[in-house]
C-alpha cells in the first residue's frame, strides 16, 4: 500500500491509493453521504460516526471531537502544531503500524486536516468491521458469555505480546464481530508505538474500570470470574 498526499491552502488529505480514488475534501463531510439510503448514523458520546458505501467499500467516517471539559467551550478545533501531530494524521499512521504488525485494528483508508488559522478539525475514514458490535453493547444487552471473555483476553494478548498498550481501553473500544474476532478502535490518543505511555498493569486497570462502570450502568452485576478469564487468556503463554 502507497500513501499518497493532497496539500492545498486548507486541506491536507492523506490516503491509501490502493483502496480509494479520486478522493477530495467531499467525502470527509458527512452532509456528502447522509442523503444515501445506505449511509447508516451511530450516535456517540463525541458526535456522530457515519458508515457509508464507497467504491465498493463500506466506510467509517470519524469527525475528532474534543472530550471532557474543554470540549464544553471547544467542540472540535485543535491547535495546529504540525501535519505529523495532528490527530487524524497521527491516527492514520498508527493503524498503519498496527495493520503491519498483523494486529486487529480497522484499516485506514484516509485522514483530513482542515486547517482553520491556528486550529484544525480532523477526520478519519477507515473500513468497517462488518457484523461487529460494542462490548458495551454485548454488556446492555446480556449477549456475553463465556467465550466473548476469553476472545477479548486473547485479543489483549496479541497486542501486548507486540508490546503495544491501548491507552484508552474501554468497553465502546472493543469491537466484537459475529465470528467472536475481536478488534481494537480508537487510537488516536496514543502518539508514536515506541512511546509506550501505558503498560499492561495501567492498560487493564483502565479497562477493569470501564468494565464495572458499564455493568452499574446497565444495572448489571460483573463477576470477578469474569474478569478472572479475561486476565487469564490475556496473560496465556
Amino acid at each position: 500500500m502507497s500513501n499518497l498526499l493532497i496539500h492545498d491552502n486548507e486541506n491536507i488529505i492523506i490516503y491509501a491509493d490502493d483502496l480509494i480514488k479520486d478522493i477530495n475534501e467531499d467525502f470527509f463531510d458527512s452532509r456528502t453521504w447522509l442523503d444515501d439510503e445506505n449511509t447508516d448514523v451511530l450516535s456517540s458520546g463525541r458526535g456522530e460516526t457515519i458508515i457509508f458505501e464507497c467504491q465498493n467499500q463500506s466506510c467509517v467516517l470519524k469527525h475528532y471531537h474534543r472530550g471532557g471539559i474543554i470540549g464544553d467551550y471547544i467542540k472540535d478545533r485543535y491547535l495546529w502544531t504540525g501535519m505529523n501531530g495532528a490527530r487524524s494524521i497521527r491516527e492514520y499512521n498508527r493503524l498503519n503500524q498496527l495493520s503491519a504488525m498483523n494486529l486487529p485494528v480497522p484499516k485506514p483508508i484516509a485522514a483530513r486536516v482542515k486547517k482553520l488559522g491556528i486550529d484544525y478539525t480532523a477526520d478519519l475514514i477507515t473500513m468497517e468491521i462488518q457484523n461487529s458490535t460494542t462490548l458495551s453493547e454485548l454488556i446492555s444487552t446480556d449477549a456475553v458469555t463465556k467465550d466473548v471473555w476469553e476472545a477479548v483476553g486473547n485479543c489483549l494478548r496479541l497486542f501486548y505480546e507486540k508490546g503495544v498498550y491501548h491507552p484508552d481501553l474501554n468497553t465502546n473500544n472493543i469491537l466484537v464481530d459475529q465470528q467472536l474476532c475481536v478488534y481494537l478502535i480508537d487510537f488516536d490518543s496514543a502518539f508514536r508505538l515506541q512511546e509506550r505511555i501505558a503498560s499492561p498493569k495501567k492498560t487493564l486497570n483502565r479497562f477493569h474500570r470501564s468494565l464495572k462502570k458499564i455493568h452499574v450502568k446497565n444495572k448489571k452485576e460483573f463477576l470477578a470470574s469474569d474478569w478472572n478469564i479475561i486476565v487469564s487468556n490475556c496473560s496465556a503463554n
